[in-house]
């Protein structure tokens, strides 16, 4: 009886290091806890999502009047919220004897900008009609 505990003690050790390795060194970091940066410059693996190889980062549709649309594509941060409860403290407890109980949770908002490399457009220089 013994040897058998120890070879499902040593199964069920396996088990959660393998969860740990892949769960830290998966390719999509963002699944993880907190909040990661990740797009076009951060050039992380493609996740396959229905069948298109997709990176998350950020689109945009760039408009200028009499001249042709394009899209920019720029990194941002992504990562999801953890919430929890806890106790509440003793001075909480002293402004609201009712709140027993206090949520706390944190989610991924950028925390700083900053400008990309200037980026160059070409432009018509001549033109002339063409038959």
């Amino acid at each position: 009886m013994p040897t058998r505990l120890k070879c499902i003690a040593l199964v069920l050790a396996w088990s959660v290091l393998s969860v740990l390795v892949i769960s830290t060194y998966g390719h999509n970091v963002w699944k993880r806890p907190g909040c990661h940066k990740v797009g076009k410059f951060d050039m992380t693996v493609p996740v396959t999502l229905y069948m298109f190889q997709v990176r998350y980062c950020h689109t945009r549709k760039v408009s200028i009047p009499d001249c042709v649309e394009f899209h920019i594509t720029t990194n941002a941060c992504r990562g999801f919220c953890e919430s929890w409860s806890i106790p509440s403290a003793i001075e909480t407890l002293r402004v609201n004897p009712f709140q027993l109980i206090t949520s706390v949770g944190q989610c991924c908002n950028i925390m700083e900008t900053e400008d990309p490399q200037d980026i160059g457009f070409s432009a018509a220089k001549t033109y002339d009609d063409s038959i």
